[in-house]
This record gives structure tokens, sequence and C-alpha cells, in this order.
């Protein structure tokens, strides 16, 4: 990868990764906010669109750098794996419409959990595609692998089992929720929760990967 291809990517994902992280930590903090009572259905909502949005770009983060990685190893990119992190785009997208639908007051009990399932399966798919990521930085590493790839590879496998932990627990709160059982506003917000924390981890294992791509060629 060239330097001025390098540098372009560094400054799209440090854009990008800002409205993604901050959006992990605004949802961890609404969800905590409602979860001490203070307008919880209220807040829940407008948690499901921060992270509706913040999963969409989280997405396009991944394409990106999944044509990057492609680039690297000298591979097209292909069908699949492409569809894969258009699915987390998808899933941000159709998320964040429903909390919106939500805020507007269409049945709120039922919108809220079912965008929770969404996000928890797009967390899923795009741990997977990060791990799909890491594992084409090293197969196309040319003399080994540097101090940062090996940082690079700790991160990413510390965060991916957290990641998809909290994105399949997301998927049973939300039917949970979704069921209408006692206590399912309070389901939603925990996965809210969850869904957040994780978020935030999941950033910092695609920064570190980003990290290993700037090594000199």
């Amino acid at each position: 990868m060239s330097i001025v291809a390098r540098q372009r990517l560094y400054r799209e994902r440090a854009a990008f990764g800002l409205i993604d992280d901050i959006g992990g930590v605004a949802t961890l903090l609404l969800a905590i906010l409602g979860l001490a009572g203070l307008y919880a259905p209220l807040l829940a909502a407008i948690a499901t669109i921060i992270f509706g949005v913040a999963l969409l770009v989280q997405g396009r983060t991944l394409l990106t750098l999944y044509t990057q990685a492609s680039v690297e190893a000298a591979a097209s990119a292909s069908a699949f794996g492409v569809s894969v992190r258009f699915a987390v785009v998808l899933l941000g997208a159709a998320g964040a419409a429903l909390g919106v639908l939500s805020l507007l007051d269409f049945n709120s009990a039922m919108l809220t959990p079912v965008a929770s399932i969404m996000f928890g399966a797009g967390l899923v798919l795009s741990g997977i595609s990060i791990w799909h990521l890491n594992a084409i930085r090293r197969a196309s590493a040319k003399g080994g692998e540097s101090l940062k790839d090996i940082v690079a590879n700790h991160m990413v496998f510390d965060s991916l089992s957290v990641q998809i932990f909290a994105g399949l627990a997301a998927i049973i709160l939300g039917v949970l929720a979704a069921s209408g059982a006692t206590y399912d506003l309070t389901f939603n917000l925990v996965a809210l929760l969850m869904l957040g924390s994780a978020l935030v981890l999941k950033g910092g294992s695609l920064n570190a990967i980003l990290l290993s791509f700037m090594r000199p060629a």
C-alpha cells in the first residue's frame, strides 16, 4: 500500500472512528441512565438511534478496511466478504430507523427490542469481519510480524470473544423483551448497555488493525 493510501486510510478511520466511538459511549451512558429510571423509554429509543448510526459507520469502516486489505494481499475482494460487511451497514441503518419510529411512539415496546436483536446480529457479523481482516493482514505480512502486528493480533483476539458474546446476549435479551416478558424494558436497556460497551472495544481492535496496515511497505 502506498504512503498516500496509508495516510488517507488513517485519516478516514480517524474521522469515522470518532463517530462510532462516541456512539458506543453515548449508548452506554444512555442505557445506564435508563436503568436508573430516568425517562427509560425515551432514552432507550435515543440510544437505539445512536447505536444504529454508529454501527452503520462501523460497517462503512469495515468495508473500507476490507478493500484495502484485499489490495495489500494482492487479492480481489470476495462477494461474500463484501456482503457480510454490507449487512452490518444495513442492520445499523434499519435499527436506527426503528429507533426513530420508536421515538415517534410507533409501538416502541416492540420496535426497540427488534432493533436490539438486529444490532446483536450486526455485532456478531462485524466481529467475524474483524477476525477475517486480521487473518488477511497476517497473510499479507512480509518478512515476519512486527511488534505492531503482534499488538494488533492480541487486541483483536482479546476483544473478539467479548464482541460475539455481547452480540449473542443482545439477541437473547432482545427476544425476551420483544416477547413481552416481565421487565421487558430492563432487558432491552441491558442489551443496549452491552452493545455500547462492545462497540467501544471493537473500535479499539479496528484501530489496532489499522495501525498494522500503516507499516512501511
